[in-house]
């Protein structure tokens, strides 16, 4: 009964107390309150184009800028906590030819100043900076790159291949934690994907030297792409490391084949390609379907034979099962995009008979020649039918037929021949050129990936048809 009564009396106590907080007027936080100073400008670099800032603070609020300039060199700057300048623009990457890319910026206990970017002058390298600001007056003026460098355009990473996008973080004893993105592996494992590296540095003070406490490590050991790695230290030293991953995605893949005479092999090669098994030439290959399903990626792929002609190899062998699952030759473009429902991934292998050109359709007849190597306008086909002429979303390009995408996946095409791109040989006429312009812009405003794949034919593959696909 007691017990009752206190409960009735503490329930009553806390309504009254709401009920006086409902007319209580909390007030809003503006946003004069919350942005405690002015934008300012950091620098004016008059004609000059500077982009990529990186920005940290020190244990005395003074706030360190980096950045490149017209993707040259690498300039640096400082503030102290009012918004004046300490240290004015001041070049810290050494005399010479540089590109420098995507820095990044870490302030350590002892507020010095560690600093990585990537250089793209020559072979892509990553580098690494330590400055130590006290050691320039810090009255306003530009400093000198030989007195506040500690440690000078230490090189990290330097391979065959490209990497970029470092980032950096320092522990509570001051070393340097460096993530980046690299297509190097030495056993070319990955097939040149970009995968994530890791690499410790502990600066040496007295002899200005950079220490590799822990070499280039690679992170990811599975195929797919891996890109924009970031790093935080925590208060227990350990390395947190973030980075963008396909694993757990979707990719659909698009290819319109060359079904020329020269291109019987090619067509056995591809599905060994797409789905895996031996090579013409001998040797065995596990497949990109089977390898990124491996790596937890969901793969939709439709091969497209141009003009409707078959050469034998893409009806048999390793090409069969895709085949069959495209109508055994009596199918165009399906009308329902791929993954609508459980197991449907593949659209096979399905004729093509409509492309487009000058934002016309263009009809291709049987003709195992010159309409069967239409591969330019069949990828400008295949990325309108994402994004067309009228940014319609899924396209609707002027054929009776449109490929139809599977609106989550990254998009591929994968344009293969060993022809010109508008109806084969000779290339580099000025259709050739016109028809790889309207796939190229096609593509970039649909936000498809071109990877176009140069076939032998009869020979060992022309330069000048390898030129078109660069251009694409």
């Amino acid at each position: 009964m007691e017990t009752a009564k206190m409960r009735n009396s503490v329930t009553m106590v806390l309504l009254m107390m709401m009920s006086t907080f409902a007319v209580i007027e909390f007030p809003q936080a503006k946003a004069s309150e919350v942005v405690l100073t002015d934008a300012i400008q950091i620098v004016n670099g008059g004609s000059a184009n500077d982009r990529m800032v990186a920005t940290d603070a020190d244990s005395m609020g003074n706030v360190h800028f980096v950045w490149s300039r017209n993707t040259q060199h690498l300039w640096y700057q400082m503030h102290n906590p009012r918004g004046d300048v300490l240290i004015f623009e001041t070049q810290i990457s050494n005399p010479g030819a540089h590109r420098a890319w995507h820095p990044d910026i870490s302030v350590d206990s002892d507020d010095n100043v560690h600093i990585t970017w990537t250089d793209k002058a020559a072979q892509w390298t990553i580098l690494y900076t330590l400055l130590d600001p006290s050691q320039d007056d810090q009255s306003g003026d530009s400093a000198i790159d030989s007195v506040i460098s500690l440690i000078d355009d230490f090189e990290v990473s330097v391979h065959t291949q490209n990497r970029d996008w470092p980032a950096i973080d320092t522990d509570s004893e001051n070393n340097a934690h460096i993530a980046w993105e690299d297509s190097f592996e030495p056993l070319d494992k990955f097939y040149q994907q970009p995968q994530i590296y890791y690499s410790m540095i502990q600066p040496d003070l007295q002899s200005r030297e950079a220490v590799v406490a822990v070499g280039e490590t690679l992170l990811t050991p599975i195929i797919g792409h891996k890109g924009h790695p970031d790093v935080a230290v925590d208060a227990d030293d350990f390395v947190q490391i973030v980075w963008d991953d396909t694993r757990g995605g979707k990719v659909e893949m698009v290819a319109p084949i060359d079904t020329s005479g020269s291109m019987n092999t090619e067509w056995a090669d591809m599905c060994v390609v797409f789905y895996g098994g031996y090579f013409a030439s001998g040797g065995y290959f596990e497949g990109l379907k089977p390898m990124l399903l491996r790596a937890n990626m969901t793969v939709y792929e439709t091969l497209y034979a141009l003009s409707g002609n078959w050469p034998s190899a893409a009806t048999s062998g390793n090409c069969a099962a895709a085949y069959q699952t495209g109508g055994s030759g009596s199918q165009g473009p399906r009308g329902t995009p791929l993954g609508q429902a459980p197991g449907d991934d593949s659209g096979g292998i399905r004729e093509l008979t409509e492309v487009i050109y000058n934002n016309n359709a263009v009809n291709l007849p049987q003709d195992g020649g010159y309409y069967s190597e239409f591969w330019g306008p069949g990828s400008t086909w295949a990325c309108l039918s994402w994004r067309d002429v009228s940014n319609n979303v899924p396209g609707n390009p002027p054929t009776q037929l449109d490929h139809h995408w599977n609106p989550n996946a990254t998009k591929i095409i994968i344009p293969i021949s060993d022809e010109g791109p508008y109806g084969g040989d000779p290339s580099q006429q000025s259709d050739d050129t016109q028809s790889i312009n309207e796939a190229h812009d096609a593509c970039v405003i649909a936000g498809i990936i071109p990877v176009p794949l140069l076939a032998a034919g009869f020979g060992s593959g022309s330069t000048q048809v390898g030129s078109h696909m660069m251009d694409l």
